[in-house]
């Protein structure tokens, strides 16, 4: 069941860069070289570049409507953390695609996808953003409240993943209090909120099941066609089905007229999660010196203005 409290002490936002190396990605990098949770953590990676550029654009496209003082401070924190998770995912992506996977196709369907959303009301353009953070809230509290998941990965993959899981956890409410401010929690908000979820589960799911279905076919040889690598596979449907029955409640809370992110104390994990990654800003500073990393971050595009 869940609790209908709402935990008040905010979560810090902090903007910290990534670790991640895309020179030592290995193709199966999932527990004891998975190829399904691979496949399936490599789909769901496909979906961030642009799909987190279109979460901050809808952000943008309200900001000078928000009044509260600390929702701004939090709406720069939003940027410029989802500028951090678009980049390392993008780089990601063009590392897994050296494997010899064809995934042009699809990164052309989201392309457009998000280009659909821009055409849609400012209203409701925040409410895909909302119900997609939902999405990730979801997932990244199963990821971090199930560490054993992660315990074949080296320190590289493990790294990617859950500092982009906490992270998560951290701006979980931002985008929902921003529409809330600006659209209100009156009965047309409150459908199209319901409405967009409806639409982008559907979406969403399909969508990363048949990326994730192409990506073993394309790997079949190492994926499909050993009885160690189906037996894995066997094992991860086992996590994915748990994943989805456990994340059930709180999915189907988003439904509820008075839901709020905040809702779920995520607090403690996020405490955690924190002190057992060691990524503050000072640390992460001080393991990236001597690593070249791209000027990208100071795009404008992902100027927390």
């Amino acid at each position: 069941m869940v609790a209908n409290t709402m935990n008040t002490t905010a979560a810090a936002i902090t903007v910290r860069h990534s670790l991640f190396r895309p020179e030592q990605l290995s193709r199966h990098y999932f527990s004891g070289q998975s190829p399904l949770m691979s496949h399936l953590l490599t789909a769901l990676s496909m979906t961030f570049p642009k799909g987190e550029q279109f979460f901050v654009h809808s952000v943008r496209q309200v900001r000078d409507q928000v009044t509260d003082p600390q929702l701004q401070a939090d709406i720069s924190g939003f940027i410029g953390q989802e500028a951090m998770h678009s980049q390392a995912h993008a780089q990601f992506n063009a590392a897994i695609q050296k494997e010899d996977y064809q995934l042009h196709a699809y990164e052309q369907q989201i392309t457009n996808g998000m280009a659909t959303l821009k055409t849609r009301s400012l209203r409701r353009q925040l409410a895909a953003t909302v119900a997609y953070e939902h999405f990730t809230a979801l997932i990244a509290t199963h990821l971090l409240s199930h560490p054993s998941l992660f315990n074949g990965f080296d320190d590289n993959m493990r790294q990617l993943w859950l500092w982009h899981a906490l992270e998560e956890l951290e701006h979980k409410s931002v985008a929902f209090e921003v529409y809330q401010q600006v659209f209100g929690n009156d009965a047309p908000s409150l459908a199209q909120r319901r409405r967009s979820m409806r639409t982008i589960s559907v979406g969403f799911v399909m969508g990363i099941a048949s990326m994730t279905k192409t990506l073993l076919w394309q790997d079949r040889k190492n994926s499909l066609l050993s009885v160690p690598k189906l037996l894995l596979n066997a094992r991860d449907s086992y996590y994915i089905a748990e994943m989805l029955l456990k994340t059930l409640p709180y999915y189907l809370a988003y439904y509820r007229a008075d839901f709020h992110p905040n809702h779920i104390d995520h607090q403690p994990l996020i405490e955690q999660w924190r002190e057992q990654l060691a990524i503050n800003n000072e640390q992460i500073q001080h393991e990236l010196k001597g690593y070249s990393r791209s000027p990208r971050a100071a795009n404008t595009m992902w100027s927390v203005n």
